[in-house]
């Protein structure tokens, strides 16, 4: 697939999959006396490790408005192909599911990318994995990124399902294109190199 296709328009989520909170879960889990590695990380899976309330907790923890929630980094390679998409003129959208989106913007912020590469204009919250498709639909997206195999499963709009699977926890499936890397996404958008 390139970026030569008529209505190429592309989609992101954010969290896993343009910031990454790695490092911020294993430091929260430690608190809960839990010794998460990085593969532990990912949301499917750190869920089974830890109670309903307390695994809500250590959410609020990652995602609200705290130095610590706002210190977690971009996914490496994610800023050069924002930049390669915005030089290029593909459009693309961000549509997260974010409890309080405004602690999302500040952390988008932070980073660098609101204003420059983010804006109202381009920049989507929901408050269920479910609800992203319908946006999705309505913005003409052809190809959505997200670390959850669930939520792409749910994503019936899109043509190009794109799962980021920085720590290759997911088996090939058919419907979903796999990456574990901004580099290999840029390959699959056919940006790289250009």
């Amino acid at each position: 697939m390139t970026s030569q296709e008529n209505n190429f328009v592309v989609g992101f989520d954010l969290d896993g999959v343009i910031i990454d909170h790695t490092q911020n879960k294993m430091r929260i889990a430690a608190r809960y006396g839990v010794t998460l590695h990085p593969e532990d990380t990912h949301s499917e899976r750190m869920a089974g490790l830890f109670s309903p309330e307390i695994y809500r907790e250590i959410q609020k923890q990652m995602y609200d408005d705290t130095d610590e929630a706002l210190s977690a980094p971009l996914m490496e390679g994610a800023f050069g192909v924002l930049a390669s998409l915005r030089e290029h003129e593909i459009p693309y959208f961000l549509i997260s599911r974010r409890k309080t989106p405004i602690n999302a913007l500040h952390l988008i912020e932070r980073r660098g990318l609101w204003g420059e590469y983010f804006t109202p204009e381009n920049t989507f919250f929901v408050e269920n994995m479910e609800d992203k498709d319908p946006v999705a639909a309505t913005l003409g997206i052809t190809h959505f990124i997200d670390d959850e195999k669930k939520v792409l499963d749910l994503m019936h709009s899109v043509s190009h399902r794109i799962l980021f699977d920085v720590r290759g926890l997911f088996e090939e499936s058919p419907g979903l294109v796999r990456v574990k890397n901004w580099s290999e996404l840029s390959l699959v958008l056919g940006i790289a190199n250009r």
